[in-house]
């Protein structure tokens, strides 16, 4: 008799592999129900997609973490619908375009030297998560803020506090409540400061935006910062640690991306789409919904499973494999739709360069050890070791 299906993303086992599960619940269960956790679950590609399209049916507004971390950050776009979400996106979609992000190469390209000739200078074993793959975004990201640079590793380590998760406990953590005060506190002085003295930077234009001829509210402004401050560092700093991992793991996917350095591009999509970084969003039935002949009531809690869904079987041959020459088919690592991420073409720049200057510094690393971030939505490592060669696993 084959095991039960159980698919709990507060269980240690989901955070270590979560991908057998996945397997099933692609083949097996395509609309899953977890009583004791009280939320369902959809995995096929179609399906999460579609959900994702339709905030008409999957509402973002009471949150779309399956725990409630996310509350602690404030309302912003993430979690909101239209048409406020589209008025409070707009206060900052400027500084996020392709144009504007590219005209950033050069100043990530500068982080990145810099970086990377921090980390040379050292003996090894190098830890490249802290000082490296999340270091660098978030010094990209507080560079568009207008945050001093000297600031970002603490703002960096309140909002890890403010999403870590411990295994098998749902509410929010006392590092959590924590980290979420500091962020706020930062936030609310740095924009009164904006305020009296207004720059050209994100938050000012958070500080002084009115929607419909009034500012907006204390708790918003905070949600603002905070969302634009993981946007423009969580998934990019987890794609880059994610990668280094993957070529470690992976030697003959190294040895094709060193022969082939011109697919560059091509490949992080693929590793977007092997490893997610964000695994799951969570949505709220507005109204009845039927998926594949099975009802889900209004008021429900529905998690899209981005993890699963970019290793459909249907739509990806041997998904479980990674294939850095794999043709490139959109995958939803960045969600779709109204709430496509943000930050993406950011991470789409900053990932590439990264990555090659990475692989031209340590050509032969093997890791030595890993340890990885406890967290219901994101597939995210909290340190990665390597040494330049002949260490073993």
């Amino acid at each position: 008799m084959a095991e039960a299906l159980t698919f709990d993303p507060f269980d240690a086992a989901n955070t270590a592999d979560p991908y057998p599960v996945y397997q099933r619940l692609l083949r097996d269960a395509p609309v899953y129900r977890n009583q004791e956790r009280d939320f369902w679950a959809l995995s096929r590609f179609d399906d999460v997609k579609d959900a994702i399209m339709d905030w008409e049916h999957y509402s973002s507004a009471e949150g779309v973490r399956i725990d409630d971390l996310l509350e602690l950050a404030g309302p912003s776009p993430l979690t909101m619908d239209p048409p406020r979400h589209a008025l409070l996106r707009n206060i900052v979609r400027k500084p996020f375009a392709p144009r504007a992000i590219a005209e950033m190469t050069p100043m990530i390209e500068r982080n990145v030297d810099a970086l990377l000739a921090g980390l040379a200078a050292e003996s090894g074993p190098y830890e490249v998560v802290s000082r490296f793959a999340k270091l660098l975004p978030v010094a990209v990201i507080c560079d568009l803020l207008g945050v001093p640079a000297e600031d970002a590793p603490m703002l960096k380590g309140w909002a890890d506090a403010m999403l870590e998760t411990v295994p098998g406990q749902v509410g929010s953590t006392p590092a959590a409540i924590g980290g979420a005060s500091s962020l706020r506190a930062y936030w609310l002085a740095a924009l009164d400061e904006r305020r009296a003295d207004p720059r050209a930077d994100i938050l000012t234009a958070i500080a002084t935006a009115e929607v419909d001829g009034s500012a907006l509210p204390a708790d918003e402004q905070v949600g603002m910062c905070n969302l634009v401050f993981e946007a423009g560092n969580a998934t990019t700093g987890t794609l880059i640690a994610n990668a280094v991992l993957a070529l470690a793991t992976y030697p003959d996917q190294r040895a094709w991306l060193a022969a082939h350095p011109e697919c560059l591009t091509g490949a992080i999509e693929e590793f977007l789409r092997w490893e997610s970084p964000v695994q799951g969003l969570m949505r709220v039935t507005k109204q009845d919904v039927e998926v594949h002949g099975v009802r889900i009531p209004a008021g429900q809690r529905v998690l899209l499973v981005l993890g699963a869904a970019n290793r459909d079987p249907s739509v990806w041959q041997a998904p479980d494999e990674l294939r850095l020459d794999r043709e490139v088919i959109r995958n939803l690592a960045f969600g779709e739709g109204i709430h496509h991420c943000l930050g993406a073409p950011l991470a789409r720049l900053e990932a590439p360069i990264a990555l090659e200057r990475f692989l031209a510094a340590f050509p032969d690393y093997r890791v030595q050890d890993v340890t990885r971030f406890h967290d219901v939505s994101m597939r995210t490592l909290k340190a990665l070791w390597i040494e330049p060669s002949g260490a073993t696993r």
